[in-house]
């Protein structure tokens, strides 16, 4: 318990260090904040939502497959309320979700927990390997900005990055695969090599899905819409409208990686990274963080706003066997 309250105290002094940092970087003042907002084209700001709300239910969709191949049928109901329900908990407790969703799914489906919990560390691990081939997107596409703002005496053109990303990436897989057998020995006997061992039987499990292609384009819709959730933000405002759909990759890159940190919701992480991305593309760092706030923003209330919904709703949701007879 004592451990469980410590770690809520060190994360949320994270998220306040984080956000007083980016605050007083940008000299930012909530009447600047406010006008922006007034400012926002909100008929963008609802089809960004909207699509938000899309990535949202392919998502469940994509976990109900999972479970699916697990043989459990808990509905499309179940699993959307569970993934809205984990996503409000994050933003209370970092690393609460994964916890919630599968808790809500042993009330309303009687799904034992560690079963659904092992299928959201294989979600985890396609989410994790998808972003970096986003990262590697990105790199590709927007290469200048990235150098000029990071690597201003750097001058390597980006076929020769993406020639030499492809012969280091092509060149480790041969070195892992020679050694795979001595990989195995030692990674059962260390608790890292066991870790990554039991990431990839989780990424093997993907292999008794009845229909991989619908989850692979479960995975690909999921990164569309919050790319196409990120560019019709972009779209609502005057100072970003015209930064054009690569930038958006940028940023949504970089917000990934500021939701990902040990905070509420990435709150701080998130600000910092994001309104660095837009100082990529010439835009002042207190209008990036502006911007920031705003993305941020919106994609908090609506989360909590549906995740409460999901949450009164299990409530009233009758517990059913989900489990299908395998005979």
């Amino acid at each position: 318990m004592l451990k469980s309250i410590l770690k809520y105290l060190i994360s949320s002094l994270l998220a306040l260090v984080l956000l007083s940092w980016a605050f007083s970087t940008s000299h930012l003042h909530w009447r600047d904040l406010l006008l922006t907002f007034f400012k926002a084209d909100y008929n963008w700001v609802t089809v960004s939502i909207v699509i938000a709300i899309i990535s949202h239910l392919l998502r469940a969709l994509r976990w109900e497959q999972l479970l699916g191949a697990m043989k459990y049928q808990p509905g499309t109901v179940r699993t959307f309320s569970a993934v809205l329900i984990g996503y409000f908990a994050n933003f209370l407790v970092p690393r609460l979700g994964e916890v919630s969703r599968c808790g809500s799914l042993k009330k309303t489906a009687d799904i034992p927990f560690e079963e659904s919990f092992g299928t959201v560390i294989t979600e985890r691990i396609v989410d994790l390997l998808s972003l970096v081939v986003l990262v590697g997107i990105t790199f590709i596409f927007e290469w200048k900005p990235l150098q000029e703002s990071l690597f201003p005496t750097l001058h390597l053109p980006s076929g020769t990055l993406i020639i030499t990303a492809s012969v280091l990436g092509l060149l480790g897989l041969g070195i892992l695969w020679k050694f795979k057998d001595f990989l195995q020995k030692v990674g059962k006997e260390s608790k890292v090599g066991k870790m990554i061992l039991g990431w990839v039987a989780g990424i093997g499990s993907i292999r008794h899905l009845d229909q991989p292609g619908k989850f692979i384009g479960y995975s690909a819709g999921i990164w569309l819409c919050y790319y196409l959730s990120t560019y019709t933000l972009f779209l609502a405002f005057p100072m970003s409208e015209n930064l054009g759909m690569s930038a958006a990759l940028t940023v949504l890159v970089m917000g990934t990686f500021g939701m990902a940190t040990p905070t509420q919701g990435g709150i701080g992480a998130y600000h910092s990274l994001v309104a660095s991305a837009f100082v990529f593309y010439s835009l002042a760092y207190k209008d990036g963080f502006m911007l920031a706030t705003f993305f941020h923003g919106t994609q908090m209330i609506t989360l909590l706003l549906l995740g409460g919904i999901s949450f009164i709703l299990t409530l009233f949701l009758p517990k059913i066997n989900s489990r299908v007879d395998q005979n």
